[in-house]
């Protein structure tokens, strides 16, 4: 009998020691760029502006060259919170176009989800921080176990001092969590390249007089030194043994035109190329096979799901979004939507109030269809009348197809209604 007993201690201390080594959950770092067009990096080729940091982790890990996100910072922020479109999560815009209440009903709203990413992880035991952008909402309230956004406000108070004022609150948190052997989170979303562009001048040296306009030189400068930082951040995981069970995940909050800045219409808050695509990657060494995929669509909402699955938490059925490293399923899916809104919110109870478009990128064919709001006030472009492109030839949207393809605009336009038809 004691030998019996023996025996089974003997086996339930090795199934408790094969656990132990197989449930080693890993740490996760989610990059935001603010304000970053989608042709500025080396790897995308550009020969403007230089990445080198980005160019290394991005050719370590699984890349889309072919992703979306939103046209402004907010929404895209609320989506990578949330795992949801804006028109469900409501967060459609920047600011309430009406100021009564302050930001309480943006902060409410967004707190009302299903998901929020950062409290769905501190409920299975991660460790969380948050840094830089981090809009209508604390760093508490929306379920980070620490941050440096302590008041409620537009872009993210305090935090927006990382990164350009170096990243020791990251490394101090990372100490912490090391410390207590828990596996974190960090949400490394700093305000750059955004304006103000103000570059070291050992970076915008580098530039001068050899960009479009000497706002573009400023921009790329601004571009180098948000790559520094990355490269900073994975010298640091390198460092301190930490890469290889560290999952990075990349893109930006929404586009940018370099030449033009605040004036391309066709970029930040618009639906167009220059302001909603961006590159994305997940990097996990020795987990995921590098791989640079030109085709496939990826979006912002595949961002909340694939961190979910990585960090061993359940996904909810209700997240429309894939799993960015099952790439069975990504690649099935041949379609991808989106909106954009004006920059103010109309109505919160009613996100079509402020539809500008909405999008459907099926393969290489993208459609935009009017929405009931004008963008005059948007310092942005939106389509008066439905316009297709074929963006394998024409990238940047310069020759509207609607009236040659009237089939494929009424295929896509029915599938936009299957998706969401606004009120």
């Amino acid at each position: 009998m004691k030998l019996l007993l023996l025996l089974l201690s003997i086996v339930a201390f090795g199934s408790s020691c094969w656990a132990a080594e197989n449930s080693v959950r890993p740490n996760v770092i989610l990059i935001v760029s603010d304000d970053q067009g989608f042709p500025d990096y080396g790897f995308m080729g550009s020969k403007n502006v230089r990445t080198p940091c980005l160019d290394t982790m991005a050719a370590g890990g699984v890349l889309y060259t072919r992703g979306y996100a939103l046209p402004v910072c907010s929404p895209s922020l609320a989506s990578l919170l949330t795992g949801q479109y804006p028109h469900v999560h409501g967060i459609t815009g920047n600011d309430l176009a009406t100021k009564a209440g302050g930001r309480a009903p943006l902060t409410e709203r967004l707190l009302s989800n299903a998901l929020i990413l950062p409290k769905a992880l501190g409920e299975a035991g991660y460790l969380t921080f948050q840094t830089g952008k981090l809009w209508n909402t604390t760093c508490k309230e929306v379920g980070f176990t620490d941050g440096m956004t302590k008041a409620t406000g537009r872009h993210g108070g305090d935090g927006l001092k990382i990164g350009r004022e170096g990243l020791k609150p990251i490394y101090e948190f990372i100490e912490g969590a090391r410390g207590k052997e828990k596996p974190f989170f960090v949400w490394y979303a700093p305000m750059m390249p955004h304006e103000p562009h103000t570059p070291p001048e050992r970076l915008l040296a580098k530039y001068r007089g050899k960009g479009p306009t000497p706002l573009a030189e400023k921009y790329y400068a601004m571009v180098e030194w948000f790559d520094e930082t990355c490269g900073e951040l994975d010298d640091y995981l390198t460092k301190n043994h930490l890469s290889e069970n560290t999952v990075i995940l990349y893109l930006a909050d929404n586009g940018w035109d370099a030449a033009r800045g605040n004036d391309g219409l066709r970029s930040k808050r618009s639906p167009y190329e220059l302001g909603v695509r961006t590159p994305m990657f997940v990097r996990w060494p020795g987990k995921v096979q590098a791989l640079r995929d030109d085709e496939t669509l990826a979006s912002i909402i595949d961002f909340a799901p694939t961190i979910l699955k990585v960090c061993g938490v359940p996904v909810p059925a209700s997240l429309p979004g894939i799993d960015l490293l099952d790439r069975p399923a990504i690649t099935a899916r041949k379609s991808i939507y989106f909106e954009s809104f004006t920059h103010d919110i109309a109505n919160l109870a009613r996100p079509a109030t402020s539809l500008t478009a909405r999008v459907v990128i099926d393969g290489w064919t993208k459609l935009l269809l009017p929405g009931a709001a004008s963008a005059a006030k948007n310092r942005a472009d939106a389509p008066l009348k439905p316009e297709l492109f074929d963006l394998k030839a024409d990238p940047l949207e310069t020759t509207n197809l609607a009236e040659s393809k009237a089939g494929d605009v009424g295929r896509l336009s029915q599938a936009l209604d299957t998706w969401w038809k606004p009120e």
